[in-house]
């Protein structure tokens, strides 16, 4: 209820500043129907009533679209386009959004953390360590599967979910390339589209990530305006549980732009309270 004032009170902030120019707005998920209170674990009738407004009421492309040229060719001149993307690739991605991204006909690219794809052990990062059960991940099966329907496109997300902006050169390159190959292997195409871990990105992970990849998208709940696409840098936006559904509408229409600032700000307290306790 916090999270959700929180933005509410952030709309006038969209009203007036929120960028008109049309562009490609990109969607995170992360999890659907894993039956958790995390903010990145939506419920399944959330997460379908989502696809249901995309579908009927935005213009939903491929996040190949960045690539051939085709984002401003709608009728009637530009207008915002909206990709769907989902991190890491849990188990319960196959088992209950790909069903409804099937249902309505919604394209999405899956950005894969290779190393627990190809172990089968349960993700160990970030809140899901901290989580009583961690959820499994997608097998190759189902990879190959989702692929083949034509409608999801598999990208990487490193082999092990690092944070290249703190690692070498060399083990940035490593995580990369090791994703890459798998997925090449696996699934039977390279992949064209990477995420970086935690959203983070620096001069060297661009360098390094645009080596092996066409496009790479960071955090953040910018838009990405038509004409001005950095390829490489490409704006992010994640849905929450929080947002429910009518706040989605608005994220979707760039009305809670102003969400990162807040975000950043609820982190820089985090980061700082940390410190304190360990001094």
């Amino acid at each position: 209820m916090l999270r959700r004032a929180a933005k509410i009170a952030l709309l006038p902030h969209g009203a007036l500043f929120r960028d008109r120019r049309p562009g490609l707005v990109i969607l995170i998920y992360h999890r659907v129907g894993g039956g958790t209170t995390s903010e990145i674990d939506l419920p399944v009738g959330l997460f379908e009533r989502q696809m249901a407004y995309l579908r009927h009421h935005a213009r939903v492309v491929a996040l190949d679209a960045a690539l051939d040229g085709s984002l401003q060719d709608a009728a009637g001149g530009p207008r915002d386009a909206v990709a769907v993307t989902f991190d890491d690739g849990s188990r319960d991605l196959y088992d209950w959004a790909f069903p409804v991204l099937l249902r309505y006909r919604i394209p999405a690219t899956v950005f894969l953390v290779t190393r627990h794809i190809e172990s089968q052990t349960p993700f160990d990062f970030g809140a899901y360590a901290r989580s009583p059960r961690p959820p499994a991940p997608l097998t190759w099966g189902q990879v190959r599967e989702m692929a083949a329907s034509g409608l999801v496109t598999i990208g990487g997300h490193t082999h092990g979910h690092v944070d290249l902006t703190r690692v070498s050169d060399a083990e940035a390159r490593d995580e990369v390339e090791r994703c890459a190959a798998l997925i090449a292997d696996r699934v039977g195409r390279p992949p064209t589209h990477f995420a970086y871990p935690w959203g983070r990105l620096s001069p060297r992970a661009r360098a390094v990530v645009g080596e092996r990849f066409r496009t790479a998208s960071r955090g953040g709940s910018a838009k990405n305006p038509f004409g001005r696409l950095d390829l490489l840098g490409l704006w992010r936006r994640p849905v929450q549980q929080s947002d429910g559904f009518w706040l989605f509408t608005l994220k979707v229409r760039s009305y809670l732009d102003g969400e990162e600032v807040l975000r950043d700000l609820v982190s820089s307290r985090r980061q700082a309270g940390r410190a304190a306790e360990l001094a």
